[in-house]
């Protein structure tokens, strides 16, 4: 053998063998680095803002289209949009109808759609195993983190505090990107002197990559419950625009939007103004530029998801069906979404 071509053959041996010593496997996975406290007190910072959830676009057929979010999500890359974080998997995105293959594809288009310009936060969900599962490939695709959603069953039921504690510590504690935990309506369940949620989230706020949590309340009890943890801490994000309102001006820092794939500059101006008190001027962003917006979602009950993705269409986006139990928009509904999302959508 040629002596270059038996240097390179050791220098490709020893760069294999060096992978490998940086991956030690733990029950068949790699085990993840610890969590750069560093790393993540700036990710905490180019999380706040608008959470921007995206919807999974299908082919007409139901399967995945990974080109078509990455193209929809390339959308708002290069179009320089600032202080927002694209979510996938989340509600909108039917994380609850993919399969593995196609979260593992998902996390993928969205971090390549990213390129490193926008933060990439993606949903982990269902049973423990199923939710380290998607945690790992979250970071094996490149995400900035995961929205980790509670755990099925048991979370709001008072005297599981621990196992939802041991639940989040787990996943959380499998990977080294950041995690933003997703509450659930029932935060008022009692557990001794505090309140299940705030509870929670103090324990779970001394693990380094936990970066914030999406408030589902719809009040503003469990941020101010948690008093200086959310300014010192943890980044609370009020959920949807409606909860913004009084969110936001009460120490929020950000807010997440379905709407803010069609109106993003509205969307930053209103999680702004909210952040700098300014409750007349959200109203006024919310009223004029918001909601005409967000009619493609309101012409019918159900079309929350469907009524995103046919306007998507209408913009020579990614959309397509919905899966079960999603409702599909009627024909008849199709040509007034697009004229809404033609009238009312930024360039």
């Amino acid at each position: 053998m040629p002596g270059s071509s038996r240097r390179a053959l050791l220098r490709k041996m020893g760069l294999m063998a060096g992978a490998v010593a940086l991956k030690p496997r733990v029950g068949g996975l790699a085990r993840p680095r610890s969590a750069n406290r560093r790393d993540m007190d700036c990710l905490r910072e180019r999380i706040q803002g608008v959470h921007c959830f995206m919807v999974t676009p299908f082919h007409p057929d139901g399967s995945f289209n990974a080109e078509g979010l990455r193209r929809n999500i390339a959308h708002h890359a290069d179009a320089g949009i600032q202080d927002t974080t694209i979510v996938v998997g989340g509600g909108m995105g039917e994380i609850f109808s993919l399969d593995l293959k196609e979260h593992r594809a998902m996390a993928a288009a969205a971090a390549q759609g990213a390129r490193g310009k926008l933060p990439v936060v993606v949903g982990a969900c269902g049973g423990y195993r199923m939710a380290r599962i998607m945690a790992r490939n979250a970071q094996e695709a490149g995400a900035d983190a995961i929205l980790l959603f509670a755990p099925p069953y048991w979370n709001w039921i008072p005297g599981y505090d621990e196992g939802t504690i041991r639940y989040f510590t787990e996943v959380a504690q499998s990977i080294d990107i950041g995690v933003v935990l997703a509450t659930v309506s029932g935060h008022n369940f009692p557990t001794g002197t505090e309140k299940y949620w705030p509870k929670v989230l103090k324990r779970l706020s001394e693990l380094p990559n936990v970066l914030g949590f999406e408030d589902s309340s719809s009040d503003i009890a469990m941020g101010q419950e948690l008093g200086d943890l959310v300014s010192d801490r943890l980044v609370w994000i009020a959920r949807g625009e409606g909860h913004a309102l009084k969110a936001l001006p009460a120490g929020a820092r950000g807010n997440t939007s379905a709407v803010a794939t069609f109106v993003p500059q509205a969307c930053r101006e209103f999680c702004k103004q909210g952040r700098l008190g300014e409750v007349e001027r959200m109203q006024e962003i919310l009223r004029t530029r918001i909601q005409p917006m967000a009619r493609v979602r309101g012409l019918s009950p159900g079309y929350h998801v469907s009524g995103i993705k046919v306007a998507l269409e209408a913009l020579g986006r990614a959309g397509g069906p919905v899966r079960p139990p999603g409702r599909a928009v009627r024909p008849e509904d199709r040509p007034r979404i697009a004229a809404i999302a033609r009238e009312h959508a930024e360039a």
